[in-house]
């Protein structure tokens, strides 16, 4: 059989391989049930929706106990879903209608779920998904009674079944046996769970040898995807019906960055995927070791490393991997199927939990950055982007800041503007932050940063600065810009381009003329060919995603900032994008082989050993 793609969309960023585990919530019988048996059947149905709110709630215990909070209170959702009185009332009519206990208990849960979802609001979307979820677990807890091979509904449930690897019941390639994992992919029993949909209790109690998850359904918000990421398993999601085709026990590459999954990959494909695998549990486990050492060059030159989030559970990663704060809390990402603009209470819900956990450390939070690849449905066909578009909508704006200002008073509060093209952009800005700073009661004046992010803004960075307490440089759009190539038609845009490299050094001349300090954020923050060439730039921040906080830090430990400034002035005499990137990789490298590590061409960087 030959390799088989499927795209989906990214949840879960990293790449993993391991064999399909299928797992299906199948209603086994769906007789019509007699009269005269219908009140027991009830009575079945009604257990076993209660035995999965036990389980359930054991499992937030669990995660409670394992300093797991913030996945334990999403997991108890499904608790108070278990005890809905309408849903019970739902249960009640469908099994007086004649279905049996399991056919009843997808119907009632999957209507109610249908319900939530039609109602376009993201956050109760996050909530369908958790009812599926609830359904597919009684479903698998009433069958089970009834054949006898499993815990009664009622019975003790503390100990939820992991035998089909997320609740559901046995799947066909779910025996977890030594014998049935011999030979497995890479050195041992990792397994790719592979399912339709799954909930967010369904990914916390995965067995420890699930590496991957693909979903033909699902979307990259849902409360599953934010667990993974907590979890650091990549996850692929929408990837439509024909993964549910991937043969059980056969090998599965899962990229959560590009999400893609690939049935029946060919062994070179298998391989990287492997090396990829061992490469993030060592660097992980790197970046905890090193948490505590200081991201200062090997001449004294400190930069932040801080990291990019838009969840609880990517903040928690990158701080537990050392990051100092928040370099960039995308809070778009919260409302992307909203029907209408947020209020003030809609943005504090969503970001209350990310800045609680950033008392006395940076939190930077733009404002919404609506438009292009990111429109809500109330949105569609707006042209407008960024902080042009928000400005349009001042009460819009009035109302993010004033729950910024009110959810950020123990935090290093930022405030970052995106696509900022003048000078006059960051003052009216300004003038809503002091009506918002009215507003609020004791709350403190945060800081204000604009994102140079176009040519006109590079053209007009002088100007900027003087008005902004920092510049942040958007390095995804600005290559785009610089380059003029579509940043959503899949082009490539490198920002260590000596093109682009001039209009980050404009733009950081232009923050030492303010005597302003200067951010990059986006992907150039945690490229090894663009990191040694920031460094020379004069960056005093790179924010990164929190997978790679670790390796950028330990990157800016390797290097000695003059040589990166010398990189830097050879890079932009370079002829090619790929003269700049070797000036960059090659300067990594030698500071890294001085501490016995190299760095390969798809940026990861190992241990050099006797075979090296």
């Amino acid at each position: 059989m030959s390799e088989q793609i499927l795209q989906g969309l990214p949840a879960a960023p990293g790449l993993a391989v391991g064999r399909a585990r299928l797992i299906h919530a199948r209603v086994e019988s769906r007789e019509r049930i007699p009269e005269a048996r219908r009140p027991g059947e009830l009575a079945r149905a009604r257990a076993a929706l209660a035995a999965a709110g036990e389980e359930l709630e054991a499992l937030a215990a669990r995660l409670d106990a394992d300093a797991r909070p913030d996945e334990a209170e999403i997991v108890r959702t499904g608790v108070l879903m278990a005890e809905d009185p309408s849903l019970s009332a739902d249960l009640e009519r469908e099994v007086l209608a004649g279905h049996a206990a399991p056919a009843a208990l997808e119907a009632a849960c999957g209507r109610h779920a249908d319900a939530i979802a039609a109602l376009g609001d993201p956050t109760l979307a996050a909530r369908a998904d958790d009812v599926r979820s609830l359904g597919r677990r009684a479903i698998r807890l009433a069958q089970a009674a009834d054949a006898g091979d499993g815990p009664a509904p009622g019975s003790d449930s503390t100990r939820p079944a992991r035998a089909g690897g997320a609740g559901d019941g046995p799947a066909p390639g779910s025996d977890s046996s030594p014998s049935a994992r011999a030979g497995g992919v890479g050195d041992g029993p990792d397994t790719v769970l592979v399912a339709e949909e799954l909930g967010p209790a369904d990914v916390a109690e995965l067995a420890a040898e699930v590496v991957a998850i693909a979903l033909a359904a699902g979307g990259p918000t849902a409360h599953a995807a934010v667990v993974a990421r907590g979890l650091g398993l990549p996850m692929a999601v929408g990837l439509g019906p024909e993964l549910l085709n991937a043969p059980a026990g056969e090998p599965v590459v899962v990229d959560g960055e590009a999400g893609r999954v690939v049935l029946a990959p060919a062994p070179d494909r298998v391989e990287r995927a492997t090396v990829a695998q061992r490469a993030r549990h060592g660097d992980r486990e790197q970046a905890l070791r090193d948490r505590d050492l200081p991201a200062v060059t090997r001449d004294g030159h400190r930069v932040r490393v801080l990291v990019n989030v838009a969840t609880r559970a990517e903040l928690d990663a990158g701080l537990a991997a050392g990051a100092e704060g928040v370099g960039l809390l995308r809070t778009e990402l919260a409302f992307l199927e909203a029907a209408q603009w947020p209020g003030e209470s809609d943005h504090r819900a969503a970001i209350a939990p990310l800045l609680s956990a950033l008392a006395g450390r940076t939190a930077t939070a733009r404002v919404l950055d609506f438009g292009a690849d990111k429109t809500p449905p109330f949105l569609a066909g707006t042209p407008e982007r960024g902080l042009e578009l928000l400005l349009a909508h001042p009460d819009a704006l009035d109302a993010q800041l004033r729950a910024m200002l009110d959810a950020g008073r123990d935090c290093d509060l930022r405030i970052l503007l995106p696509m900022v093209e003048s000078a006059d952009h960051v003052r009216v800005v300004e003038a809503a932050i002091a009506r918002a700073l009215a507003a609020v009661p004791g709350a403190l004046a945060p800081a204000l940063g604009a994102m140079i992010e176009t040519r006109a803004a590079v053209a007009a960075a002088p100007a900027i600065a003087a008005e902004a307490d920092f510049l942040s440089i958007g390095t995804n759009d600005l290559s785009h810009a610089v380059l003029g190539s579509d940043r959503f038609a899949g082009g490539a845009a490198p920002a260590h381009h000596p093109d682009v490299l001039a209009a980050m050094v404009a733009t950081a001349r232009a923050a030492a003329g303010a005597r302003v300090s200067l951010e990059v954020c986006g992907e150039a923050a945690s490229e090894p060919a663009s990191v040694p060439l920031l460094v020379g730039l004069g960056a005093a921040e790179l924010s990164v995603g929190a997978a790679r906080v670790g390796a950028v830090r330990g990157w800016v430990r390797s290097l000695r900032r003059e040589d990166a400034n010398r990189a830097l002035a050879a890079a932009l005499r370079a002829g090619t994008a790929t003269d700049a990137a070797a000036l960059g990789e090659g300067l990594l490298l030698q500071g890294l082989d001085a501490a016995g590590e190299r760095v390969e061409r798809n940026g990861r960087v190992v241990a050099v050993g006797p075979e090296a």
